[in-house]
């Protein structure tokens, strides 16, 4: 019994001094992104981030807008009304080497996407590219809480008024939350 204890304890002990690796995905040198698996009509292709001058930007920072370069195809009818819910995610921590929700309080869901950086309408058809921005300098409340220079994930989803249906993408990104 002593024996399994001791063998027991020695794998917690080692498994705590591993721990998470400190960039999921590569995010310590790059954007990493994915559509959602239930994503609905549109469909992101590409995505990048920018400055202002439209310069490839990384890492990102939240204390300033973020421009995001897209490429997406629109297989549904043009879209007008679009409401937009963003959920932010940390890596790791006390729960394990996994992305946890970080809680937001309901201030980055049901935004008006046409008012929030998305530029509209989004047009029906293939191959377009858009410029997203995304300003989180009124959420300091959030972002000062953030950990600095850590990998963050973001959902980003679009839900037609409309017709209900959603498309999202997943963004996974080394961030300064401080610069």
């Amino acid at each position: 019994m002593s024996k399994k204890l001791i063998f027991v304890t020695f794998l917690a002990f080692i498994a705590v001094c591993m721990g998470c690796e400190q960039w999921p995905n590569g995010t310590d040198t790059k954007l990493h992104w994915f559509n959602c698996p239930d994503s609905g009509n549109i469909v992101f292709h590409t995505l990048k981030s920018v400055d202002a001058n439209d310069n490839t930007e990384y890492p990102v920072k939240l204390k300033e807008p973020l421009y995001v370069d897209v490429n997406i195809d629109n297989d549904a009818s043009s879209l007008t009304q679009i409401r937009l819910d963003i959920a932010l995610y940390q890596w790791g921590g006390w729960q394990g080497c996994s992305w946890h929700e970080v809680p937001t309080f309901g201030l980055l869901a049901n935004q008006d996407a046409c008012k929030n950086g998305l530029p509209c309408p989004i047009n029906s058809g293939k191959n377009q590219n858009l410029k997203i921005t995304m300003d989180f300098t009124g959420y300091d409340s959030i972002i000062s809480l953030l950990k600095n220079d850590a990998p963050y994930q973001l959902m980003y989803k679009l839900t037609d008024k409309s017709t209900g249906k959603t498309s999202c993408t997943m963004v996974q990104a080394r961030t300064f939350t401080n610069q």
